[in-house]
Protein backbone atom coordinates (compact mmCIF):
# COMPACT_ATOMS: atom_id res chain seq x y z
CA UNK A 1 0.00 0.00 0.00
CA UNK A 2 1.39 3.41 -1.06
CA UNK A 3 1.59 5.76 1.78
CA UNK A 4 0.50 9.19 0.32
CA UNK A 5 1.23 11.84 3.17
CA UNK A 6 4.38 10.84 4.44
CA UNK A 7 6.31 13.84 4.38
CA UNK A 8 5.38 17.25 4.41
CA UNK A 9 4.23 18.94 1.38
CA UNK A 10 2.13 20.81 -0.85
CA UNK A 11 -1.43 21.22 0.01
CA UNK A 12 -0.90 21.29 3.84
CA UNK A 13 -2.03 24.68 3.42
CA UNK A 14 -3.61 26.59 6.10
CA UNK A 15 -2.57 24.07 8.79
CA UNK A 16 -4.53 21.21 7.79
CA UNK A 17 -3.82 17.97 5.65
CA UNK A 18 -6.13 17.33 2.83
CA UNK A 19 -9.43 15.59 3.56
CA UNK A 20 -10.14 12.23 1.56
CA UNK A 21 -13.14 14.44 0.13
CA UNK A 22 -11.43 16.95 -0.98
CA UNK A 23 -10.62 17.28 -4.74
CA UNK A 24 -6.61 17.16 -5.62
CA UNK A 25 -4.89 20.39 -6.41
CA UNK A 26 -3.36 20.40 -9.69
CA UNK A 27 -1.01 22.23 -11.94
CA UNK A 28 0.70 21.78 -15.16
CA UNK A 29 4.41 22.88 -16.01
CA UNK A 30 4.04 23.47 -19.64
CA UNK A 31 0.35 24.45 -21.39
CA UNK A 32 0.73 23.46 -24.48
CA UNK A 33 -2.19 21.55 -26.74
CA UNK A 34 -1.87 18.21 -24.80
CA UNK A 35 -2.08 19.85 -21.52
CA UNK A 36 -4.63 21.74 -22.35
CA UNK A 37 -6.37 18.01 -23.02
CA UNK A 38 -5.65 17.01 -19.51
CA UNK A 39 -7.11 20.08 -18.22
CA UNK A 40 -10.44 19.77 -19.86
CA UNK A 41 -10.43 15.71 -18.65
CA UNK A 42 -9.97 16.60 -14.78
CA UNK A 43 -11.96 19.74 -15.08
CA UNK A 44 -14.71 17.30 -15.77
CA UNK A 45 -14.56 16.02 -12.32
CA UNK A 46 -14.44 18.51 -10.08
CA UNK A 47 -15.05 16.29 -7.01
CA UNK A 48 -11.36 15.06 -7.88
CA UNK A 49 -9.65 17.67 -9.03
CA UNK A 50 -9.28 21.40 -8.65
CA UNK A 51 -7.69 23.26 -11.19
CA UNK A 52 -4.99 25.67 -10.02
CA UNK A 53 -1.89 26.94 -11.67
CA UNK A 54 0.32 26.86 -14.96
CA UNK A 55 4.00 27.30 -15.63
CA UNK A 56 4.41 27.99 -18.95
CA UNK A 57 6.79 30.68 -20.78
CA UNK A 58 4.42 31.65 -23.43
CA UNK A 59 2.28 34.37 -22.88
CA UNK A 60 -0.58 32.78 -25.15
CA UNK A 61 -0.78 29.60 -23.33
CA UNK A 62 -0.77 31.52 -19.91
CA UNK A 63 -3.75 33.43 -21.12
CA UNK A 64 -5.40 30.48 -22.13
CA UNK A 65 -4.58 28.84 -18.19
CA UNK A 66 -6.16 31.96 -16.93
CA UNK A 67 -9.08 31.88 -19.21
CA UNK A 68 -9.95 28.59 -17.35
CA UNK A 69 -9.79 30.33 -13.66
CA UNK A 70 -5.88 28.85 -13.38
CA UNK A 71 -3.32 31.19 -12.54
CA UNK A 72 -0.40 31.18 -14.34
CA UNK A 73 3.30 32.52 -14.42
CA UNK A 74 6.46 32.19 -16.19
CA UNK A 75 8.68 30.06 -13.40
CA UNK A 76 8.56 26.56 -12.84
CA UNK A 77 8.16 27.92 -8.90
CA UNK A 78 4.37 29.28 -9.92
CA UNK A 79 3.34 26.04 -10.14
CA UNK A 80 4.84 24.78 -6.84
CA UNK A 81 2.03 26.46 -4.75
CA UNK A 82 1.34 25.70 -1.02
CA UNK A 83 -2.50 24.37 -2.44
CA UNK A 84 -0.65 22.44 -4.61
CA UNK A 85 -0.68 18.71 -4.54
CA UNK A 86 -0.18 17.25 -7.93
CA UNK A 87 1.98 18.75 -10.80
CA UNK A 88 1.57 17.05 -14.75
CA UNK A 89 5.08 17.39 -16.61
CA UNK A 90 3.51 18.49 -20.02
CA UNK A 91 6.67 20.44 -21.23
CA UNK A 92 8.81 19.22 -23.75
CA UNK A 93 10.60 16.22 -23.53
CA UNK A 94 14.05 17.07 -22.96
CA UNK A 95 12.80 19.16 -19.84
CA UNK A 96 10.83 16.24 -18.40
CA UNK A 97 13.81 15.20 -16.08
CA UNK A 98 14.64 19.04 -14.92
CA UNK A 99 10.82 19.66 -14.12
CA UNK A 100 10.02 16.06 -12.76
CA UNK A 101 12.82 16.58 -9.98
CA UNK A 102 11.95 20.31 -9.17
CA UNK A 103 8.16 19.04 -8.16
CA UNK A 104 9.34 16.65 -6.19
CA UNK A 105 11.84 18.26 -4.42
CA UNK A 106 8.46 20.24 -3.60
CA UNK A 107 6.71 17.25 -1.92
CA UNK A 108 4.25 16.82 -4.70
CA UNK A 109 3.08 13.82 -6.93
CA UNK A 110 3.69 13.64 -10.43
CA UNK A 111 2.09 12.47 -13.74
CA UNK A 112 4.26 12.65 -16.39
CA UNK A 113 3.28 12.96 -20.17
CA UNK A 114 5.06 10.53 -22.46
CA UNK A 115 7.89 10.17 -23.08
CA UNK A 116 8.97 9.69 -19.47
CA UNK A 117 12.18 11.43 -20.09
CA UNK A 118 15.33 10.88 -22.55
CA UNK A 119 17.83 8.36 -21.01
CA UNK A 120 17.06 5.29 -19.02
CA UNK A 121 19.39 7.10 -15.72
CA UNK A 122 17.39 10.07 -15.99
CA UNK A 123 13.89 7.90 -15.61
CA UNK A 124 15.48 5.71 -12.94
CA UNK A 125 16.93 9.02 -10.99
CA UNK A 126 13.14 9.90 -11.03
CA UNK A 127 11.73 7.05 -9.91
CA UNK A 128 14.47 7.03 -6.91
CA UNK A 129 13.58 10.64 -6.17
CA UNK A 130 9.70 10.04 -5.45
CA UNK A 131 9.81 7.04 -3.67
CA UNK A 132 12.67 8.87 -1.67
CA UNK A 133 10.38 11.80 -1.03
CA UNK A 134 7.42 9.28 -0.02
CA UNK A 135 5.45 10.80 -3.24
CA UNK A 136 3.54 9.15 -6.29
CA UNK A 137 5.10 8.73 -9.70
CA UNK A 138 3.49 7.87 -13.13
CA UNK A 139 3.09 8.23 -17.06
CA UNK A 140 0.60 8.99 -19.07
CA UNK A 141 0.49 5.78 -21.06
CA UNK A 142 -3.02 5.83 -21.91
CA UNK A 143 -2.48 3.78 -25.63
CA UNK A 144 -2.49 1.42 -23.28
CA UNK A 145 -5.80 0.96 -23.75
CA UNK A 146 -6.34 1.26 -27.41
CA UNK A 147 -8.91 -0.55 -28.10
CA UNK A 148 -6.80 -2.52 -30.98
CA UNK A 149 -4.62 -3.96 -27.52
CA UNK A 150 -6.94 -3.83 -25.41
CA UNK A 151 -8.75 -6.74 -28.16
CA UNK A 152 -5.07 -8.12 -28.67
CA UNK A 153 -4.82 -8.19 -24.91
CA UNK A 154 -8.10 -10.48 -24.56
CA UNK A 155 -7.09 -12.96 -27.45
CA UNK A 156 -3.84 -13.82 -25.82
CA UNK A 157 -5.32 -13.81 -22.03
CA UNK A 158 -7.68 -15.80 -23.55
CA UNK A 159 -5.13 -18.22 -24.52
CA UNK A 160 -6.65 -18.19 -28.51
CA UNK A 161 -2.59 -17.80 -30.04
CA UNK A 162 -1.48 -20.56 -27.45
CA UNK A 163 2.19 -19.51 -26.14
CA UNK A 164 3.40 -16.64 -28.11
CA UNK A 165 6.02 -17.20 -30.87
CA UNK A 166 6.54 -13.86 -32.66
CA UNK A 167 4.98 -10.10 -31.85
CA UNK A 168 4.46 -7.29 -34.60
CA UNK A 169 3.42 -3.81 -33.71
CA UNK A 170 4.02 -1.18 -36.41
CA UNK A 171 2.41 1.46 -37.82
CA UNK A 172 3.50 3.91 -40.73
CA UNK A 173 2.43 7.41 -42.34
CA UNK A 174 3.16 10.25 -44.47
CA UNK A 175 3.74 12.86 -42.24
CA UNK A 176 5.11 14.38 -39.74
CA UNK A 177 3.78 15.78 -35.98
CA UNK A 178 4.59 19.29 -36.44
CA UNK A 179 0.40 20.08 -36.27
CA UNK A 180 -0.46 19.37 -32.98
CA UNK A 181 2.02 22.06 -31.40
CA UNK A 182 1.64 25.33 -30.68
CA UNK A 183 2.25 27.41 -33.31
CA UNK A 184 3.64 30.71 -31.41
CA UNK A 185 5.67 28.36 -29.36
CA UNK A 186 7.77 25.65 -31.45
CA UNK A 187 5.59 24.06 -33.75
CA UNK A 188 8.28 22.10 -34.72
CA UNK A 189 9.35 20.78 -31.68
CA UNK A 190 8.18 17.01 -32.20
CA UNK A 191 10.92 16.62 -34.82
CA UNK A 192 13.63 18.82 -33.27
CA UNK A 193 16.38 16.08 -31.37
CA UNK A 194 17.40 18.77 -28.64
CA UNK A 195 13.89 18.99 -27.64
CA UNK A 196 13.31 15.13 -27.23
CA UNK A 197 11.75 15.04 -30.56
CA UNK A 198 11.77 12.07 -33.00
CA UNK A 199 9.24 9.38 -33.72
CA UNK A 200 10.88 7.30 -31.24
CA UNK A 201 9.99 9.38 -28.28
CA UNK A 202 6.59 10.37 -29.91
CA UNK A 203 5.15 7.08 -31.00
CA UNK A 204 7.59 4.22 -29.11
CA UNK A 205 6.79 4.66 -25.94
CA UNK A 206 2.99 4.19 -26.55
CA UNK A 207 3.78 0.96 -28.55
CA UNK A 208 6.32 -0.36 -26.23
CA UNK A 209 4.19 -0.43 -23.62
CA UNK A 210 1.65 -2.08 -25.73
CA UNK A 211 4.12 -4.86 -26.40
CA UNK A 212 4.89 -5.00 -22.66
CA UNK A 213 1.78 -5.51 -21.81
CA UNK A 214 0.75 -8.63 -23.58
CA UNK A 215 4.10 -10.12 -21.83
CA UNK A 216 3.66 -9.62 -17.60
CA UNK A 217 6.13 -11.43 -15.93
CA UNK A 218 8.86 -11.39 -18.67
CA UNK A 219 12.45 -9.50 -19.07
CA UNK A 220 13.80 -8.51 -22.26
CA UNK A 221 17.27 -9.84 -22.76
CA UNK A 222 18.36 -8.69 -26.01
CA UNK A 223 17.50 -5.87 -28.76
CA UNK A 224 18.23 -4.76 -31.83
CA UNK A 225 17.47 -1.50 -33.15
CA UNK A 226 17.44 0.25 -35.90
CA UNK A 227 17.09 4.62 -35.67
CA UNK A 228 17.25 6.56 -38.63
CA UNK A 229 16.44 10.24 -39.83
CA UNK A 230 15.60 10.68 -43.44
CA UNK A 231 13.14 13.33 -43.87
CA UNK A 232 11.70 15.22 -41.09
CA UNK A 233 13.54 18.11 -39.20
CA UNK A 234 16.62 16.71 -37.78
CA UNK A 235 15.40 14.15 -35.71
CA UNK A 236 14.87 10.42 -36.17
CA UNK A 237 11.47 9.84 -38.33
CA UNK A 238 11.94 6.01 -38.74
CA UNK A 239 12.63 3.30 -35.80
CA UNK A 240 12.32 -0.52 -35.65
CA UNK A 241 13.64 -2.79 -32.38
CA UNK A 242 13.66 -6.35 -32.25
CA UNK A 243 13.56 -7.62 -29.13
CA UNK A 244 13.40 -10.78 -27.81
CA UNK A 245 12.26 -11.49 -23.97
CA UNK A 246 13.53 -14.13 -21.31
CA UNK A 247 10.99 -17.18 -22.82
CA UNK A 248 12.20 -17.00 -26.47
CA UNK A 249 9.48 -14.92 -28.02
CA UNK A 250 10.19 -11.96 -30.05
CA UNK A 251 8.88 -8.83 -31.10
CA UNK A 252 9.13 -5.74 -33.21
CA UNK A 253 8.09 -2.33 -32.30
CA UNK A 254 8.21 0.21 -35.37
CA UNK A 255 7.27 3.79 -36.56
CA UNK A 256 7.59 5.07 -40.18
CA UNK A 257 7.13 8.54 -41.03
CA UNK A 258 8.00 8.56 -44.65
CA UNK A 259 5.84 5.27 -45.57
CA UNK A 260 2.53 5.98 -48.11
CA UNK A 261 1.20 2.23 -47.22
CA UNK A 262 0.86 0.80 -43.57
CA UNK A 263 1.57 -2.81 -42.46
CA UNK A 264 -1.04 -4.22 -40.14
CA UNK A 265 -1.00 -2.73 -37.01
CA UNK A 266 -0.50 -6.26 -35.14
CA UNK A 267 0.61 -9.63 -36.44
CA UNK A 268 0.86 -12.08 -34.52
CA UNK A 269 1.90 -15.69 -34.71
CA UNK A 270 1.32 -18.29 -31.76
CA UNK A 271 1.59 -21.97 -31.53
CA UNK A 272 -2.31 -22.55 -32.06
CA UNK A 273 -3.05 -19.98 -33.83
CA UNK A 274 -2.19 -16.48 -35.72
CA UNK A 275 -3.86 -12.89 -34.96
CA UNK A 276 -4.10 -10.13 -37.36
CA UNK A 277 -5.38 -6.64 -36.51
CA UNK A 278 -5.75 -4.26 -39.21
CA UNK A 279 -7.42 -0.86 -39.14
CA UNK A 280 -10.84 -1.88 -36.94
CA UNK A 281 -10.60 -5.57 -37.53
CA UNK A 282 -8.63 -8.25 -35.42
CA UNK A 283 -8.96 -11.43 -37.24
CA UNK A 284 -7.55 -14.99 -35.17
CA UNK A 285 -7.22 -17.68 -37.58
CA UNK A 286 -6.30 -21.18 -37.31
CA UNK A 287 -5.72 -24.17 -40.10
CA UNK A 288 -9.93 -24.44 -39.17
CA UNK A 289 -11.35 -21.93 -37.87
CA UNK A 290 -11.54 -17.78 -38.18
CA UNK A 291 -12.31 -15.67 -35.19
CA UNK A 292 -13.15 -12.29 -35.10
CA UNK A 293 -12.42 -10.26 -31.88
CA UNK A 294 -14.73 -7.57 -31.14
CA UNK A 295 -14.65 -7.15 -27.69
CA UNK A 296 -11.69 -6.06 -25.64
CA UNK A 297 -10.22 -5.35 -21.97
CA UNK A 298 -11.88 -2.84 -20.37
CA UNK A 299 -10.36 0.76 -20.48
CA UNK A 300 -8.01 2.02 -17.76
CA UNK A 301 -9.30 5.53 -15.98
CA UNK A 302 -6.02 7.09 -15.94
CA UNK A 303 -7.53 10.17 -13.97
CA UNK A 304 -9.63 8.09 -12.30
CA UNK A 305 -6.71 6.35 -10.53
CA UNK A 306 -4.37 8.85 -10.00
CA UNK A 307 -7.02 10.32 -7.65
CA UNK A 308 -7.54 7.09 -5.96
CA UNK A 309 -4.34 6.68 -5.52
CA UNK A 310 -3.71 10.17 -3.90
CA UNK A 311 -6.58 10.14 -1.96
CA UNK A 312 -6.97 6.33 -0.72
CA UNK A 313 -3.31 4.61 -1.49
CA UNK A 314 -4.77 2.86 -4.58
CA UNK A 315 -2.08 1.05 -6.62
CA UNK A 316 -0.78 3.40 -9.71
CA UNK A 317 -2.70 1.78 -12.94
CA UNK A 318 0.94 2.63 -14.70
CA UNK A 319 4.07 2.67 -12.04
CA UNK A 320 6.68 4.55 -12.33
CA UNK A 321 9.04 1.18 -12.91
CA UNK A 322 7.13 0.81 -15.89
CA UNK A 323 7.81 3.90 -17.37
CA UNK A 324 11.43 3.39 -16.59
CA UNK A 325 11.50 0.27 -18.32
CA UNK A 326 10.03 1.59 -21.32
CA UNK A 327 12.50 4.03 -21.66
CA UNK A 328 15.23 1.90 -20.81
CA UNK A 329 14.22 -0.34 -23.45
CA UNK A 330 14.23 3.47 -26.26
CA UNK A 331 17.16 3.80 -24.78
CA UNK A 332 18.81 0.59 -25.74
CA UNK A 333 17.37 0.52 -29.44
CA UNK A 334 19.21 4.01 -29.64
CA UNK A 335 22.12 2.51 -28.65
CA UNK A 336 21.92 -0.92 -30.88
CA UNK A 337 21.10 1.10 -33.82
CA UNK A 338 24.48 3.87 -33.25
CA UNK A 339 26.50 0.82 -32.57
CA UNK A 340 24.95 -1.51 -35.21
CA UNK A 341 25.15 -4.74 -33.40
CA UNK A 342 22.11 -6.53 -31.27
CA UNK A 343 23.24 -5.84 -27.12
CA UNK A 344 22.38 -8.29 -24.12
CA UNK A 345 20.18 -6.36 -21.74
CA UNK A 346 18.33 -7.39 -18.51
CA UNK A 347 15.26 -4.86 -18.80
Amino acid sequence: MVRVWQVPRAGVAHGREPRMTDPVGVAFIGYGRQAEFHARAMAATPDKFRLVAVSDITESRRAAAMSIGMRAGSQVSDALGADIELVFITSHSSLHFEHTIAAIKAGKHVMVEKPFATTGADARAMVDAARDAGVLISCFHNRRWDEDVCKVRTAVRDGLLGALVSIENRSAGARPAVGFGTPDFKQEWRITANMGGGTIFDFGPHWFDQVLSLKPGHRVVQVYGDVRHLRWGDADDFFEARIVFDDGCRATVGKCDFAYLSPPKWLIYGTAATLRHDNDTCIVETATTSLRVKEGDAKGDLFGNLHEAVRNGSPLLVTGNEACRNIELIEATITSARERRAIDVDI
